[in-house]
């Protein structure tokens, strides 16, 4: 069969002849009729995230299955499928057993540790594949399993209550889906686009408001959730003026540059718009993949209060990686700037009131 293959780090795809995988066992082979790609491929390329070289990547692929292993029964030739990025975990590892695959320090990711769609055809475990609806085209359903996987999964993290509200930042690829899910989820949905002639789109999509930026944002009430589609720190930090006591900021798009909580002038801005808060707590819970050359992953909880001492932020939890403990440390207070480091991208920041 024809592969798109990546030859090793930083190298130019070569379309080349590779053996055609048969399906294992609990497995399935699928004929792909779509494959997305996505930044992460680029990341991938250059050797930012694990993975052995030479390598087909490809982790939004949707096709039909032509063949499927013999002790294979929730699946069929014929069947219409796609696959998202986890293949497979070890099932007993402490993360698995919350039921935080993704954590899992054995799993095998589509398009990095098992090959990925970018190919004629594709071996995916059985089990992680999902069937695609006749209605919606192989087109259609191929971003769904990255970029739509992606921002439900964020709106899931930031647990919306029914009274609240919640604001997409950037409305791209990943954000011009946040505004559907969100707006079909029953909640009030604001857009935070930079760009006017979106504004029409972007309605469309079922945006009850559009504002331009954190300030606005505030200006019109605040936002309980905020998800980041943005991959500009500096449009982050700022949308955090329309946070609201309470509210969380997730992110889901990923810059080099940390999230800064810069000063007190930050937090005071809850206490000028949203009395009675006077004193905002901020909590950081932050969730990290694996990086490269870790076994393990991080996963912190950190309580961070502002008072007369400045911040004071306490680490909850045992850690296998502390990734970010040279910027929070157990009982660390700082008066300068507080800023938030490798957090991947199911980080959420709360704003909280006493």
């Amino acid at each position: 069969m024809k592969a798109a293959v990546v030859p090793a780090a930083s190298s130019s795809w070569q379309i080349k002849d590779v053996p055609q995988p048969q399906p294992g066992a609990g497995q399935v082979l699928v004929k792909m009729h779509a494959s997305g790609i996505c930044c992460t491929d680029v990341h991938q390329t250059l050797g930012h995230l694990p993975g052995q070289f030479p390598r087909i990547l490809g982790h939004e692929p949707v096709g039909e299955i032509v063949a499927v292993a013999p002790d294979v029964t929730a699946r069929k030739v014929g069947d219409r499928v796609g696959s998202a990025w986890i293949q497979s975990t070890c099932g007993r590892c402490e993360w698995c057993q919350r039921g935080r695959r993704m954590f899992c320090p054995c799993m095998k990711g589509t398009g990095g540790e098992a090959q990925g769609g970018h190919a004629e055809y594709m071996p995916m475990n059985a089990d992680a594949t999902y069937l695609i609806p006749d209605k919606v085209s192989y087109e259609q359903a191929a971003p769904i399993f990255c970029a739509g996987y992606t921002v439900y999964s964020g709106l899931r993290w930031a647990d919306p209550q029914p009274h609240e509200r919640v604001a997409v930042l950037g409305i791209g690829g990943l954000g011009h889906l946040a505004v559907q899910y969100a707006k079909a989820a029953g909640f009030e949905t604001v857009a935070i686009s930079h760009s006017p002639d979106k504004d029409k789109m972007i309605r469309e999509l079922g945006a009850d408001e559009i504002v331009r930026d954190g300030k606005d944002l505030a200006a019109a009430g605040g936002a309980d959730v905020i998800l980041s589609t943005s991959n500009s720190t500096k449009a982050m930090n700022d949308s955090i003026q329309g946070l609201r006591p309470d509210g969380r900021l997730v992110t889901m798009g990923a810059d080099a540059e940390p999230i800064g909580l810069s000063d007190r002038s930050h937090l005071e801005a809850y206490s000028n718009n949203w009395q009675p808060a006077k004193r905002p707590r901020v909590s950081i819970r932050g969730a990290g993949l694996r990086g490269p050359g870790q076994s393990q992953i991080d996963n912190r909880d950190v309580s961070v209060s502002w008072g007369r001492e400045g911040l004071s932020a306490r680490c909850r939890g045992q850690d296998p990686v502390p990734r970010c403990a040279h910027h929070v440390t157990a009982g660390a207070r700082r008066s300068g700037p507080w800023r938030l480091a490798n957090f991947a991208s199911s980080a959420k920041l709360r704003i909280a009131t006493p």
